[in-house]
């Protein structure tokens, strides 16, 4: 019996295990540990217009402190200044310039920056900035009054800011005949700032004058003698807020349109164009007694009465008002 169980029972090998090693099935391989977290990427160049195919990666707060502040100095700049309508209004709401962060964090790219929209990270990372200024409360950023002012040169003079060439310009338009040689130089370096102004220069300038739109004829306005004996008149104020983009009143930016063909001044009133307010008059439908729109009539405290349908005619506004501003002074 011991013979026959030992020639059918096969001798055990050492390959033995090897064999049953591969039969069975693979053990799996241990856990990996959990892969950290893709840093967060962003599809734009912060500081730069339009998109860019690398993205850029935010993922500590140091590098989102510099992509804030790169972007924020870029609202703030005078390349996006001179484009952005929106950021301009928001900046003439206060006379200081402050626009609240929680304006600024409406944005596209600071949301995707910030998905917390917090206030705090963008305060502190415009701390320092050449640019940008944080107001004390933290709450409220502008551009450096300093990069408000800017300095010009006009028919050989040196101007700061917007004011200072409407100042100069202003008494030029109550001036009858030609414009002497000295006015004219700076009537000419003006127009060269405006959107139109080969156009508006034509077969070339023999001299120019200060005179009336004949369509409009209150309104004061600079008119171009050409070479070939024709005349066109043009707005002085578009070169001027092409000029100071920052400093032009909401809604302007060089782009204001006038009621008369080149704007001017309207006798004592200022146009739109050529007045400096930025705005049309106050229109009547909504708002306060300045609108003549309320039903019944409308006092003030300092008990000036308007009554429905009036016209106010309003002279002399001060440089930068818009209409905001003067339906706060007539409610006052």
């Amino acid at each position: 019996l011991d013979k026959r169980r030992m020639s059918t029972e096969p001798e055990p090998t050492t390959e033995a295990p090897a064999a049953a090693a591969e039969a069975a099935p693979a053990e799996a391989p241990a856990a990996a540990p959990a892969a950290a977290a893709p840093a967060a990427a962003i599809s734009f160049v912060p500081g730069e217009a339009g998109k860019s195919d690398a993205p850029a990666a935010v993922d500590d707060d140091e590098k989102r402190a510099a992509a804030i502040k790169k972007q924020v100095e870029y609202y703030f700049s005078e390349a996006n200044l001179t484009n952005d309508k929106f950021m301009r209004t928001e900046m003439a709401k206060t006379s200081e310039k402050w626009v609240p962060i929680s304006v600024i964090m409406t944005f596209n790219r600071m949301k995707a920056l910030l998905p917390g929209a917090e206030h705090a990270p963008v305060a502190a990372a415009m701390a320092g900035s050449e640019v940008v200024e944080v107001s004390e409360d933290g709450e409220k950023l502008r551009r450096l009054p300093a990069l408000m002012k800017k300095t010009v040169t006009l028919g050989g003079k040196e101007f700061v800011g917007r004011a200072a060439v409407v100042a100069h310009a202003r008494p030029l338009l109550q001036k009858e005949g030609e414009l002497a040689e000295e006015e004219c130089s700076f009537i000419k370096d003006l127009l060269s700032h405006h959107a139109k102004a080969a156009e508006k220069i034509g077969a070339g300038i023999a001299s120019i004058k200060a005179g009336c739109n004949p369509k409009f004829p209150d309104t004061r306005c600079f008119v171009l003698v050409r070479a070939d004996g024709s005349e066109e008149d043009f707005s002085y104020l578009k070169c001027v807020d092409a000029l100071f983009p920052l400093e032009a009143p909401p809604g302007k930016g060089g782009k204001g349109k006038g009621k008369g063909k080149g704007g001017g001044e309207r006798g004592s009133k200022r146009g739109r164009d050529e007045g400096g307010a930025g705005e049309p008059s106050p229109k009547r439908g909504r708002g306060g007694a300045a609108e003549g729109a309320q039903k019944g009539s409308e006092t003030t405290e300092a008990g000036t009465s308007y009554e429905p349908g009036c016209i106010v005619a309003v002279k002399d506004l001060a440089e930068g008002s818009d209409t905001r501003s003067l339906k706060e002074e007539l409610r006052s």
